[in-house]
């Protein structure tokens, strides 16, 4: 039992190898609502996505912002 163990394990290592895993991470920088955009009055909100600022050392959070 512990040879099928070992040779179950060996083959899916040797298969982790030959294919390339593919790993997505979602940051979740996004609205409450998943829409381009909502209305409040008479007034249009945008979202603007995250993103990093002039010199790529600060995350700028996405944010709603009058259209």
């Amino acid at each position: 039992m512990k040879k099928l163990g070992l040779l179950f394990a060996a083959v899916f290592c040797m298969s982790g190898i030959a294919n390339a895993i593919s790993i997505s991470i979602d940051v979740g920088d996004r609205g409450y609502y998943n829409g381009p955009g909502y209305w409040v009055g008479r007034v249009q909100y945008c979202w603007i996505p995250g993103h990093w600022n002039r010199f790529h050392t600060v995350w700028i959070h996405g944010h709603y912002r009058p259209c």
